[in-house]
């Protein structure tokens, strides 16, 4: 009653003043504004208040800002309702000071209105006793948003149902709704009773397969790649796993999975199956792609690439790439065939490639075949590769080196993002070796571990972790191609793509030991822009007692882009005294 008596009394004010006064256009600055209200409030009042958004428009006339003084005070109490302030106290004045209207408004908070009780009901299959499966009642009862306690706000509240209800489509219960939510207000004691009836629907399991839009390609390509069984229980997460495996695969340039969760029966009625349906876009069956780039590794670089989608129209996928750089070339093809039922992914490849680094050329050639498995979080792979290379050295005899070779990779990826991570890990392990010493030069043995870390010090101070290691066993007689070398942009920055190694000659070979690492902080100045600051290390030798790491340092510019961080880095190599640009593109794992 006191609310809407001040009210009344504002608006008469407002009207008297108006059947005194001109209706003229004001002067610039003839209105002044004062709010006088706790900081916790004052930007929502300044970014929302009518007033304040006409308190500098030449337009307004001294009969509108008076009518904007009339109606401020309850402009203000709708406002602090939303942040849980229902019994605020607002003391108005108006006064005129040498011509310039001054309207003020100090704002008493009160006290906050607190949640006292919660009432969560629910109906539906979820209620059933013999539903064991997540989300339970209770599981979302114990995960409800606004705790009892807690200050009671309109986001809050609105946020706390949002996340109830996401729960349940999510998972189980596609057709979940909130049949009916109030919160009931208490002035007199700042309390907030909620109340809220959601209604789960009958659970949903997923039903059959059904494609649109394959042309060229058999339904197998779709079919292996699905991680869902008929019969199981509705889960978003695996139609999004079974579109990202459908996006990745290469064969389509669009694609689509849902599961129709309002399906009927012949009577009209909702059905608990689920079909899904997969409309796909297939690429063009032959692809030529043409590029250009630069590398503060290997220079500038020109690319010209030609991919056949449809192989034998056996829904293989070749991929041929020919590739010059001021300091490499390389001709390469790989033939990549289906993912199978169990979920394997085979390949063929063969390769020629030409490299003059650090007074080292290396002319090889390769042949390989591999099978990979596992999604991203947990890849693996196996694979089997001939090697002949012949290598020139500046000041230093040539030599030629064949391996037949067989190898085991892993790789654990459990970051928040996978193109601009902020938090997690990163681990790469390979083996590989050459087991036979008739096939081979001699017998070897390469390891080779690869870890990276994410850890926010702040909301926007990240620090990054690098390290590398490296490990040749058997005798001196692996090819070039599994000795060990350092230096470059991912590698330690400061100095020269693969400079840091043995001394042979006058050139730079590779060792049979590697270690590098890195620590890097970035501090980002805008939600897409960030300076970094960072220290590297690292060598490779033939013995562990001959490792002396070389030492980088510098500065940095970041870029959130939309295909990963793009990074530009002035680094100054302490064992040579030199300053050198560097760029990196994406997450090298």
């Amino acid at each position: 009653m006191q609310d809407c008596l001040a009210y009344a009394k504002h608006l008469l004010i407002y009207l008297c003043l108006s059947i005194f006064s001109g209706n003229t256009v004001a002067a610039d600055n003839n209105f002044q504004l004062e709010i006088d209200s706790p900081s916790s409030v004052s930007e929502l009042l300044n970014k929302h208040l009518s007033i304040v958004k006409s308190r500098d428009n030449p337009r307004t006339t001294a009969t509108e800002w008076r009518r904007l003084y009339a109606i401020t005070p309850q402009e203000i109490q709708n406002l602090l309702a939303t942040e849980g302030y229902f019994s605020p106290q607002i003391l108005p004045a108006m006064s005129i000071q040498n011509g310039v209207s001054l309207a003020k408004f100090k704002v008493l908070l009160g006290a906050p209105t607190k949640v006292n009780k919660i009432d969560i009901q629910f109906a539906g299959g979820i209620t059933q006793p013999a539903t064991h499966a997540p989300p339970s009642m209770q599981s979302l009862q114990e995960n409800w948003a606004l705790k009892q306690g807690e200050q009671f706000t309109q986001d809050a509240w609105d946020e706390a149902k949002r996340q109830l209800l996401v729960s349940l489509l999510i998972s189980r219960y596609p057709n979940a709704a909130i049949s009916n939510s109030k919160a009931t207000i208490n002035p007199a004691d700042s309390s907030a009773s909620l109340l809220i009836e959601v209604d789960s629907g009958a659970p949903v399991q997923f039903g059959s397969l059904s494609i649109q839009g394959l042309e060229r390609y058999p339904a197998s390509v779709v079919e292996n790649l699905n991680p869902i069984k008929p019969g199981s229980e509705y889960n978003q997460s695996a139609l999004l796993t079974f579109q990202s495996r459908l996006q990745e695969s290469g064969y389509f340039s669009s694609v689509e999975v849902r599961a129709n969760t309002s399906a009927t029966d012949d009577k009209g009625q909702r059905i608990t199956s689920a079909p899904i349906l997969v409309t796909v876009k297939e690429n063009q069956s032959i692809k030529l792609g043409l590029g250009a780039g630069f590398s503060t590794n290997t220079g500038a670089r020109t690319t010209a690439t030609l991919s056949i989608l449809n192989l034998f129209n056996r829904g293989w996928r070749m991929s041929n790439s020919l590739k010059v750089e001021q300091k490499a070339q390389s001709i390469s093809s790989q033939i990549r065939l289906p993912t199978t039922a169990e979920g394997y992914r085979d390949s063929l490849s063969a390769a020629v490639d030409h490299a003059s680094i650090e007074g080292q050329a290396t002319t090889s050639s390769k042949v390989g075949a591999k099978r990979a498995w596992g999604g991203r979080k947990r890849e693996q792979y196996v694979g089997a590769n001939l090697l002949t290379e012949h290598v020139n050295l500046d000041g230093a005899p040539s030599s030629s080196n064949y391996s037949a070779t067989i190898g085991y990779g892993i790789t654990l990826r459990r970051t928040d993002h996978d193109l601009s991570p902020t938090r997690g890990y990163l681990l790469n392990v390979q083996f590989e070796g050459a087991p036979i010493e008739q096939l081979s030069s001699g017998r070897f043995l390469q390891t080779y571990l690869k870890g990276q870390t994410y850890y926010p010090i702040t909301a926007s101070t990240q620090l990054i972790a690098r390290a590398e290691l490296g490990l040749v066993n058997g005798k001196n007689s692996a090819p070039a191609a599994f000795l060990f070398r350092a230096g470059g942009d991912q590698s330690v920055r400061g100095y020269a793509y693969q400079s840091l190694g043995v001394e042979q000659g006058d050139a730079i070979v590779g060792g049979r030991y590697l270690v590098t690492g890195s620590l890097e902080m970035i501090q980002w100045l805008t939600p897409s822009w960030g300076a970094a600051v960072f220290f590297d290390f690292g060598d490779a030798a033939n013995t562990t007692q001959t490792l002396n790491p070389a030492t980088g340092y510098g500065l940095g510019a970041r870029w959130k882009s939309p295909i990963g961080p793009i990074g530009a880095d002035i680094a100054y190599g302490q064992r040579t005294d030199e300053y050198r640009m560097h760029f990196n593109i994406g997450v090298a794992f």
